[in-house]
């Protein structure tokens, strides 16, 4: 999206159709920081979709080679152009429509299309045997998405604009190999509906008065046009912190905000000292929700303000709220396991014999026993992660003979729901990981904390839940998140590829500890829950 200051409009473009559709809100104030009212929010740095976008690149060219070896001197290359470059912008609008015109192009690479409020580049456009032009995207992603499907209608509604003969349908050249195809037809009525919400979204904004237009303000809904903000994205996140909004609240669905917004609440504040249910809300719905705000307000980590870097990790306060789910854990074994994975998502090794590109892998299976000993398998390629799949299941049927009450722990469903992936992807051990989980081996610590317990902080994740039970053992490592440990883990392998074992071993080890922790976190947390049950005069089952 780009401000023509000159002329006082907005210019949008395909992916502009996805932003918007993710966050009506966050593009409206990025409208209000080009037109100068108000400063642009920079969205925090992410690695991984870095990544994903570089891998992106790589899949497209890939494309582009397969397309100039097919096509011999039919493949027409427009050269990649800024669309603040006017002139630039103009030549290669130019030079497609003369690629479009000339029978004995084949295909179009990156053509350029603008008119007075869209400019856009479609990744190839592909001569039909009717000659026709299909357009094309590639995705790295496995599947179709609505927000893609509506890119590639952005560049049909422009080949009808310019009276181009198109084909009825439309591909995305997805990142496992495969093409999902799609009519026309389907698409154009949900583009049309879309672009016109674009259109409508563009006007609120005032563009012609500029910098002394008024800016989108939070829980503006702008009448009936209902602006709808995603409550997740930086720019949400900024404002829901200034405004104590009802979203700092953890669980707070947005059907609940509204409900609670109709009948006056409209900050945690409020909530926590609202005496009333609002209509079409469950007593006890509300009174979880009132008693995580209260929570969320008495707790040094509760979330409510902006954290300031170099500050101690903060210990939240918490309430035991259904004692009898901490009742249903299992009771504690000698032969009990504390599990996490570590996986990549974007690792692949191309297409197999198939023909089908498979992602993600899971590199490191790591546990822990009752005296915290750890153990783990790397898999550094599929056939290594299908025979640490073998050695993880024959290792737990073994140690089943010995302690048959055993259970596995994890935090949240990644674990289980992975082994079935792997064992199905791999043709090995879908027998024993269905038993498994049929006897109930597995045990999600993330259900009974969040039934059991409420706890002042904005997120349940197990990294927020640490400090009520790991004491002083801060983690040293430079591995923090599990975006970093991926980012991590392909720097290690970039160093290992090269010959620099001795420094990818330094970033293995550090991927081991950040796992290790995890492990003993996961324990820790089990025993912690254990000692809440008996302080209820409960014993695990």
């Amino acid at each position: 999206m780009r401000y023509i200051d000159d002329d006082g409009r907005i210019v949008w473009s395909a992916s502009d159709l996805k932003a918007a559709a993710e966050c009506e809100f966050a593009w409206l104030r990025a409208i209000d920081a080009k037109l100068g009212r108000l400063p642009a929010v920079d969205d925090p740095e992410d690695l991984t979709l870095a990544r994903a976008g570089r891998l992106g690149t790589q899949h497209e060219l890939r494309v582009l080679e397969e397309y100039r070896a097919r096509f011999p001197g039919r493949v027409v290359e427009i050269p990649e152009t800024r669309s603040s470059d006017a002139a630039a912008l103009a030549a290669a609008v130019a030079a497609t429509d003369a690629a479009l015109a000339d029978p004995d192009v084949a295909v179009v690479y990156q053509a350029a299309f603008a008119t007075d409020e869209f400019v856009g580049f479609a990744d190839f456009l592909v001569r039909d045997d009717d000659g026709s032009w299909i357009v094309q995207d590639t995705k790295l992603a496995r599947r179709a998405r609505v927000t893609a499907l509506m890119q590639l209608a952005a560049y049909v509604d422009q080949l009808d604009r310019l009276g181009v003969p198109r084909s009825d349908r439309v591909q995305l050249l997805l990142g496992d190999g495969s093409v999902s195809e799609h009519a026309v037809r389907d698409l154009l009525p949900v583009f049309g509906l879309r672009r016109d919400r674009l259109r409508a979204l563009i006007a609120d904004r005032d563009v012609p008065a500029g910098a002394a237009g008024a800016s989108l303000a939070w829980g503006d809904e702008r009448g009936a046009l209902r602006v709808v903000a995603c409550g997740r994205c930086a720019t949400c996140d900024l404002e829901v912190i200034a405004q104590r909004d009802l979203l700092l609240v953890a669980g707070m669905r947005p059907v609940q905000r509204d409900r609670l917004r109709a009948a006056g609440v409209v900050t945690i504040d409020a909530l926590a000292a609202a005496r009333e249910a609002p209509p079409r809300m469950s007593w006890d719905t509300f009174a979880g929700l009132r008693t995580q705000a209260r929570l969320q307000l008495e707790s040094p980590a509760g979330g409510v303000a902006p954290v300031a870097s170099g500050v101690p990790v903060a210990v939240p306060t918490f309430e035991v709220v259904f004692p009898k789910a901490l009742g249903a854990l299992p009771r504690p074994s000698r032969g009990d396991l504390f599990f996490d994975f570590e996986g990549d998502p974007l690792y692949t090794e191309g297409a197999g014999a198939n023909g089908v590109t498979n992602w993600g892998i899971d590199y490191l299976f790591g546990w822990v026993d009752l005296d915290e000993q750890y153990s783990a398998l790397w898999a550094h390629s599929f056939a290594e992660e299908k025979a640490a799949l073998e050695q993880f299941l024959d290792f737990v049927a073994l140690r089943r003979q010995t302690h048959p009450d055993l259970h596995i722990y994890h935090y949240a469903p990644y674990e289980p729901s992975h082994l079935l992936a792997m064992a199905a992807r791999h043709g090995v051990g879908e027998a024993a990981v269905d038993r498994l989980l049929a006897e109930g081996v597995f045990v999600d610590l993330y259900p009974i904390v969040r039934r059991a317990l409420r706890v002042g902080s904005r997120s349940y994740s197990i990294k927020k839940l640490e400090p009520l039970y790991m004491g002083d053992e801060v983690r040293t490592s430079d591995v923090q998140r599990g975006d970093d440990s991926i980012v991590r883990y392909v720097e290690a392998r970039t160093l290992q590829d090269a010959g620099d074992a001795a420094s990818a071993q330094e970033i293995f080890d550090d991927l081991a500890d950040y796992n290790r922790y995890d492990c003993v976190s996961t324990r820790r947390l089990r025993d912690w829950l254990v000692d809440r049950a008996r302080g209820a005069d409960l014993l695990p089952s």
